[in-house]
């Protein structure tokens, strides 16, 4: 009944429903991103990119922090359903917490078949040749945009971590696996979603064998979803075929540091495979960030240790997000204080500049009757910000008893 209560306790500050009777001239637009642009010397055109921001971003009264980021293919397409799946997964709505908090730069087309395929290509999907010119090739130039043009942009604007996730569809899973294969280090993650490795009869599958029979200390993470796509009649599923064949080239570079898996959806199609390919993708590259509640309830030390271990499997630092650990720390105070301001210490250590968490710690300390360290934290959150006046407030009531 207490690991009830306490996950009905995280859950309910997420809600986000607007109060009944609320008056319509108070209502404001929901905002899920914003639409910018920049000149490409690369492309030697205006380029269109949409970015998301994760809803701690400018989370009063949280520490600000950094986020990895994902880099979006077909942006224009795929740009609402992503970002509503990352904030599900991420924001801890009904106490979820599946993967960190991520930026996401969505890149509308402009020409797709050129940007989309990195050769180009005179054949057709069952590998005879067509007749007439090449279509596409200009993969390899829209990569250069996106790492020398885009990613130094969006650094310089936003505060990200040093961890890039390329997601694409169809042709953008194409030049997904282009990347990771020809690109090597690029990106840190992989999402490759029905991947079209017909392309130029089947090219970057033959790649594929040759790079991952010869690479050695791979890192990162890769998932390929593959769609039940009924071919033309008297061909093969020439998809499905490619990409567990390229899937079986990866296995042999798998370890523990490179870790690769793909999925067949029997039931999805090609346009409807991309919803569910991202939530398993997700799932697959952050694998082990979700901790247990319950564990963290009964010791909630436990939950350093788990994000130690993600960190050091994943081979960067993720600390326990703050909100989520105050959370549970006011959760607990309830039910045993003692073991709230274990919580409380630890996001005192880990956000060291942020007033709220020696506000909480203060609190804790309050709870069980420990005046001094109580006032010792009040004072420090106070020094951080010393326009809190809820803080001040509760430092001059421990002070006058």
């Amino acid at each position: 009944m207490k690991r009830l209560v306490l996950l009905l306790a995280l859950s309910a500050p997420f809600a986000t429903a607007p109060a009944q009777g609320q008056d319509a001239e108070a209502a404001t637009p929901i905002e899920i991103g914003e639409r910018r642009s920049m000149y490409s010397e690369v492309l030697d055109e205006e380029r269109a990119y949409w970015v998301y921001l994760p809803a701690s971003y400018e989370q009063e009264p949280y520490a600000p922090k950094s986020y990895p980021v994902m880099y979006l293919l077909d942006g224009n397409a795929h740009f609402h359903s992503v970002t509503g799946v990352v904030d599900f997964m991420s924001r801890g709505i009904n106490a979820n917490l599946q993967i960190p908090e991520m930026i996401v730069v969505a890149i509308p087309n402009t020409n797709r078949a050129r940007d989309l395929t990195p050769t180009a290509n005179r054949y057709a999907y069952d590998g005879t040749e067509v007749p007439g010119d090449p279509e596409g090739g200009g993969g390899d130039a829209f990569l250069e945009f996106i790492r020398d043009e885009l990613m130094p942009t969006i650094e310089a604007e936003y505060r990200t971590r040093p961890y890039e996730i390329i997601v694409g569809h169809s042709l953008g899973g194409l030049l997904a696996l282009h990347a990771l294969v020809n690109h090597p280090g690029m990106f840190d993650a992989v999402i490759a979603i029905d991947p079209s490795l017909w392309w130029d009869n089947r090219k970057l599958e033959r790649q594929a064998r040759s790079y991952f029979d010869e690479a050695t200390d791979l890192e990162g993470a890769v998932f390929i979803s593959l769609a039940n796509n009924p071919p033309p009649p008297g061909q093969d599923n020439i998809m499905k075929i490619a990409g567990e064949a390229f899937a079986g080239s990866m296995k042999v570079a798998n370890s523990r540091s490179f870790r690769t898996d793909h999925r067949y959806y029997e039931r999805e199609d090609h346009g409807s495979v991309p919803l569910m390919s991202l939530y398993d993708g997700l799932l697959h590259i952050f694998d082990g960030y979700r901790p247990s509640l319950t564990d963290v309830f009964d010791d909630p030390s436990t939950l350093g240790e788990h994000f130690a271990a993600f960190s050091e499997r994943i081979g960067m630092e993720f600390l326990p997000p703050e909100s989520i650990v105050n959370r549970l720390g006011y959760a607990l105070l309830q039910e045993d204080a003692e073991k709230a301001i274990v919580l409380f210490e630890m996001n005192a250590e880990n956000y060291p500049e942020s007033y709220n968490t020696f506000d909480s710690l203060g609190d804790g300390y309050a709870a069980l009757e420990e005046t001094e360290k109580a006032i010792a934290s009040y004072e420090r959150a106070l020094e951080l910000n010393p326009e809190s006046e809820g803080t001040r407030s509760k430092l001059e009531r421990l002070r006058s008893r």
